[in-house]
């Protein structure tokens, strides 16, 4: 996704998103080569994990885990185009819709869960993560920091607001910096291990380490591993 962009928007088709019109629309093949953010998840889920890997739209990332680390994937997603494509993978695959996360029916436990770019598509974040917290040990998760360098510029010199949307302006409901979502994080009850800017500021490939030594103003797409702190009643 492009966060250079500083064209006015066109709005083609205004509606309601329906991701199994998107994907029919698109045409859903799984990707063949990770990206960035995913190198490092891959290198951050232990061998021989059990994983569910929900909102993974075309990510390789499932089947690289179940192939190369020995993992037991499942994936979830509220298409079911998505899921048919996994399951001709041979991955394992169920319904969830995260905006009626109080409906879903979640039967098992993970090491991790995986959500990856997700949460900023959705309005009930807290609710999520709240209703997730009881079924995995750590969470894996994407943000795009929305303090990014590029952001900042737009709104300073363009007077407009930041842009992290390709096909609809809704694309996009929820907002963070990277200062903003460790805060938040911790409020939601978990510990942030690690937190690994994928990609970021790079001047012709120099001073790649910039990203990591200021990440709420120069990491882009942020990985966060984050472990469910124990409840005090427990």
């Amino acid at each position: 996704m492009s966060v250079y962009a500083f064209e006015s928007p066109r709005f083609p088709k205004i509606g309601k998103i329906d991701y199994s019109d998107y994907w029919r629309d698109r045409g859903f093949q799984i990707n063949s080569r990770l990206k960035e953010r995913e190198v490092i998840m891959q290198h951050l889920v232990p061998r021989g994990s059990k994983v569910f890997d929900i909102g993974c739209g075309n990510s390789r990332l499932p089947i690289v885990l179940a192939k190369e680390k020995a993992c037991t994937v499942t994936v979830g997603d509220v298409s079911p185009i998505v899921l048919d494509g996994f399951r001709a993978a041979g991955i394992g695959a169920q319904v969830i819709d995260l905006s009626r996360i109080g409906e879903a029916q979640v039967d098992s436990s993970y090491d991790i869960i995986i959500m990856s770019e997700v949460l900023e598509h959705m309005a009930n974040p807290e609710e999520i993560i709240q209703k997730l917290t009881p079924h995995t040990k750590r969470f894996l998760l994407t943000i795009p920091n929305s303090a990014f360098y590029p952001f900042r510029l737009r709104l300073f010199f363009g007077g407009r607001f930041l842009k992290q949307w390709v096909h609809h302006p809704s694309e996009h409901v929820r907002f963070w910096s990277h200062s903003d979502f460790l805060e938040w994080l911790g409020v939601q009850g978990l510990s942030v291990e690690q937190a690994i800017p994928s990609n970021g500021l790079s001047v012709r490939g120099l001073f790649p380490w910039l990203k990591d030594f200021l990440p709420n103003l120069f990491g882009h797409q942020i990985v966060y591993l984050c472990a469910v702190r124990p409840s005090k009643e427990s």
